[in-house]
């Protein structure tokens, strides 16, 4: 299962990239989509790699057993025939070629894991890909109502912040005026104040 586990770490580094960038969707997604379609291929090779190797074994396996089977039976006539030379030879070859069909069998087994192993991951693959496109449309469309929410958000937010800011400037100048005109009336107190001390 290396191939697959190795598939599944670079797809979700690539998810946890485009994530944590936060770069537009748009772009980003068909970029992944056919990466995934890349790795598919990838699984479907190394599937057809895994075939042929097993195949291959088979007929190793296939070759040692007709083998061992002819020497069985030549082993067998050597003894009718009270050959025991030729049944001694036949016995020996008989028992190396069992030790092949063992190596030949192991092989085989090797062969038809691996095999599996690379079927389960084109499949996931495979399926991992039908579900990302999928959601693509689902996806695109979040994205696209998330920017216009953000969009509308900044022009909302925009206005009011500068009408804020108007709004605390026509303060400060109301409260400047109202300073002024309370200094005016001081003084017109004042004054009042002071032309009734010279009458």
């Amino acid at each position: 299962m290396s191939i697959l586990s190795r598939m599944k770490r670079v797809t979700t580094g690539k998810l946890e990239l485009f994530l944590s960038k936060s770069e537009n969707p748009e772009t980003v997604f068909p970029q992944l989509v056919l990466e995934m379609e890349a790795q598919v291929r990838a699984a479907t090779e190394a599937e057809a790699k895994a075939m042929a190797s097993a195949k291959h074994a088979e007929k190793a396996v296939d070759a040692s057993l007709a083998k061992l089977n002819k020497m069985t039976a030549g082993a067998e006539a050597a003894l009718k025939n009270e050959d025991e030379a030729m049944a001694r030879e036949a016995v020996e070859a008989q028992v190396a070629l069992e030790a092949e069909l063992i190596r030949h069998e192991a092989a085989l087994q090797c062969a038809q894991d691996s095999l599996e192993d690379a079927r389960a991951a084109r499949k996931q693959t495979q399926q991992e890909l039908q579900n990302v496109r999928a959601k693509k449309d689902e996806i695109l469309t979040r994205a696209r109502v998330i920017q216009t929410q953000e969009r509308i958000v900044r022009s909302v937010s925009g206005p009011s912040a500068s009408t804020g800011s108007i709004l605390d400037a026509v303060d400060a100048m109301e409260a400047r005026i109202e300073e002024r005109e309370a200094r005016l009336q001081v003084r017109r107190e004042l004054a009042g104040t002071g032309s009734g001390a010279t009458s």
